[in-house]
């Protein structure tokens, strides 16, 4: 899960809960508070039962027409001995309640019969009532009333209240997914962007650093430490190809100096009568020429490696392929390759002519070099919308697909053997990519069908690039 989602989750997984919390308060206080309005109103209702009661005319008999509006209520009225009931609802003889303490109040789930009384029962015959008891004094006397009533109503409503406050959370909730996503977005958007400047910082654009900003947080101050690593990788890569570059350099004077004492020694050939020992200086000389050759490339890509873009200038690749391919045409003729040509009147692409000159004098060389006598070499020249493209295709043994991207690497042979015996040094194809690298285009290599195929893509030159209206 990506820490976009988390955050999404944590956010509304917070606000969930902080909603449902309010929601419990909310109910719980609504509930309250309407408890508090029916002990209210029952407090009316026993206070009003007992005004009535108190001015009966005791020579008459008490009976539920004398209170007014009782339908509904339980009540019963006692004198302060608590003997006998003085009053009783029609409800109150219908439905014996066990009653609260004095003064106290009491909420009961009765089972009675819809047979017995309609009180908007449910399939249970459940009914839930509020009973209240009363102490009351009224002109000298003092009276013990029980007043309740159903509230099968307040059940109600308090179940649809329920009901609205769960469809708000669960809409609150996708409100909560919907803002907190684009917000989480929002606060890793400096994260995002530091990602993807990171991306562009590889071995070869070490000095590029992530921006900072005015304002100091987290980030910033992950984008300090991040820099702080690039600047030391940068040292250490610079350190590494300067030694690479001062070895190298130092290496190619003890090599000649050996080369020159090697020809001196085979120009005399008078003094020296051992052939076995002429051509040990022989051998001698050819690993000279080889590590000579080996430490000339080793310092070529290491001037490569520490260069960051190509002097670029308007070149005509058709006309360096054509000179190459005169070159290599003697070659080719001595082993009987053929060489097929199809290249357009001319490619102009921005570039070092004598950078770009190596590269296909590199391939057109492996191209020849690594043929069977007889085969063919096709070297095909093009242009697209946005590029200029050169394929160099040959015949031989080919290269297997997985090491079709392992070739470029440095020192990496498909056939050492080979390679040892043409007086390949592992490096050419490596240079051949630094420079593709340093104009911007791009070189792959694959093997199918008998053929090997180069393939080298250049950008073209903006003005050559047709406009779209």
């Amino acid at each position: 899960m990506i820490i976009r989602h988390k955050i999404t989750l944590l956010i509304t997984a917070a606000g969930f809960l902080s909603s449902l919390l309010l929601s419990c308060i909310v109910l719980w206080e609504m509930f309250e508070q309407q408890l508090e309005i029916i002990d209210l109103e029952l407090q009316s209702m026993a206070r009003r039962a007992v005004h009535v009661v108190s001015k009966n005319d005791k020579s008459r008999p008490l009976d539920a027409s004398s209170l007014i509006d009782d339908e509904g209520y339980w009540l019963a009225i006692y004198n302060e001995d608590y003997d006998k009931p003085i009053y009783l609802s029609h409800l109150a003889k219908l439905i014996k309640i066990k009653e609260p303490a004095l003064n106290s109040s009491a909420t009961l789930n009765l089972i009675i019969p819809a047979d017995t009384v309609d009180l908007r029962q449910n399939e249970q015959n459940d009914v839930p009532f509020r009973i209240k008891n009363f102490k009351i004094s009224y002109s000298e006397k003092t009276f013990l009333v029980t007043v309740g009533r159903p509230m099968e109503e307040l059940e109600e409503e308090l179940w649809g209240v329920f009901i609205m406050v769960i469809n708000g959370l669960v809409f609150s909730v996708i409100i909560l997914l919907v803002i907190s996503y684009f917000f989480a977005g929002f606060i890793l958007k400096p994260i995002r962007i530091m990602n993807e400047q990171a991306l562009e910082i590889s071995e070869n654009h070490l000095d590029r650093r992530l921006p900072i900003t005015e304002s100091y947080d987290e980030f910033n101050a992950l984008a300090q430490t991040l820099n702080q690593v690039f600047d030391r990788l940068q040292h250490a890569f610079m350190r590494q190809k300067r030694l690479l570059a001062d070895a190298s350099h130092e290496l190619k004077t003890p090599l000649s100096i050996m080369k020159l004492a090697i020809e001196g020694q085979l120009s005399t050939q008078d003094k020296i009568q051992n052939e076995r020992h002429m051509e040990g200086l022989k051998r001698l000389t050819e690993q000279v020429l080889r590590m000579e050759r080996l430490v000339k490339n080793i310092l070529d890509l290491s001037a490569l490696e520490i260069q960051i873009s190509a002097i670029k200038e308007s070149i005509d690749l058709v006309k360096i392929l054509e000179r190459l391919i005169a070159d290599y045409s003697l070659f080719a003729e001595a082993r009987n390759i053929r060489l097929e040509v199809k290249l357009p009147q001319q490619l102009i692409v921005q570039g070092n002519e004598e950078q770009l000159s190596r590269v296909l004098s590199n391939i057109l060389d492996n191209s020849i070099k690594y043929n069977v006598d007889g085969g063919q070499v096709r070297v095909i020249g093009y242009q697209s919308v946005t590029e200029v493209i050169v394929k160099v295709e040959n015949t031989g043994t080919g290269v297997d697909a997985e090491e079709s991207s392992k070739v470029f690497e440095p020192f990496y042979r498909v056939e050492k053997s080979r390679s040892t015996r043409y007086g390949g040094t592992g490096l050419g194809l490596s240079i051949v990519k630094r420079i593709v690298e340093l104009h911007q285009g791009k070189v792959s290599l694959e093997s199918q069908n008998g053929w090997t195929k180069v393939t080298v893509s250049l950008p073209l030159i903006q003005e050559n690039i047709p406009k779209v209206y």
